[in-house]
């Protein structure tokens, strides 16, 4: 099932979200306006095709990074260090590649120590000189990352109909535990569940797997939320 919603399409969604079913593993709804890839639940009861019946949804399991907090609030030191604030997207784009990489060569690092190495090997292409400081600020104000604006009142409202959430996320979990206080999100959730824990990286499929055994439910029972349609492709 896929369809576009707006944001402010979201956050009524978001208040009249009742009993949910679901047809796969990852139900999701793609392309928010603004030519940025958002991801969120759909409105009403989803029906499930399988054999055996339907199968309620057990949890809703939130990407953290782009899907609820902001990472343009960065781009001003992207425009100092390298003067040109689309610098941003192209170092967050490697940062989601080299994760990757990593986890299909099995050499493991956690998001901030990959998230550093990207950033000087962008700096080196462009003939940049990245200073500790910078490096530090950088990587610093993505803990301090605020939510979107509709965020809060959305979670508070599906908090209101019932639903168990979670966070699910490439972040570590001392990162992510100081992500969710700064943005004023802590209270929404019941828990958060990093990829430190299997040391592999989103979209692998021991991640969601993982998941699901920690959370005592079937893939197919979880709804993932998330900005990237390529992370809602796990069976």
């Amino acid at each position: 099932m896929s369809s576009h919603m707006s944001r402010r399409r979201f956050a009524l969604a978001a208040s009249s979200l009742g009993a949910a079913m679901m047809t796969g593993p990852l139900n999701f709804l793609a392309k928010m306006g603004g030519g940025s890839s958002r991801v969120f639940p759909s409105a009403g009861p989803v029906s499930q095709s399988q054999a055996g019946g339907q199968t309620k949804l057990k949890a809703l399991v939130f990407d953290v990074n782009q899907t609820m907090l902001d990472l343009n609030v960065l781009r001003p030191h992207f425009v100092r260090v390298f003067g040109d604030g689309k610098a941003l997207e192209e170092w967050f784009s490697l940062l989601l590649h080299y994760s990757l990489v990593v986890t299909v060569a099995d050499a493991y690092a956690d998001f901030g120590t990959v998230g550093r190495a990207v950033l000087e090997m962008l700096a080196s292409t462009k003939g940049v000189k990245l200073s500790s400081e910078d490096a530090t600020k950088i990587l610093q104000g993505v803990l301090m990352m605020p939510a979107y604006p509709d965020v809060p009142e959305s979670l508070k409202r599906l908090r209101a109909k019932g639903f168990r959430m979670v966070t699910l996320t490439n972040s570590s979990p001392s990162a992510v535990k100081e992500q969710l206080h700064n943005a004023g999100l802590t209270q929404y959730f019941d828990e958060s569940i990093s990829v430190d824990s299997i040391r592999r990286y989103k979209p692998d499929l021991a991640v969601y797997r993982s998941a699901a055994t920690h959370l005592g439910a079937q893939p197919r029972e979880l709804l993932l939320i998330a900005a990237h349609p390529w992370m809602c492709s796990a069976p």
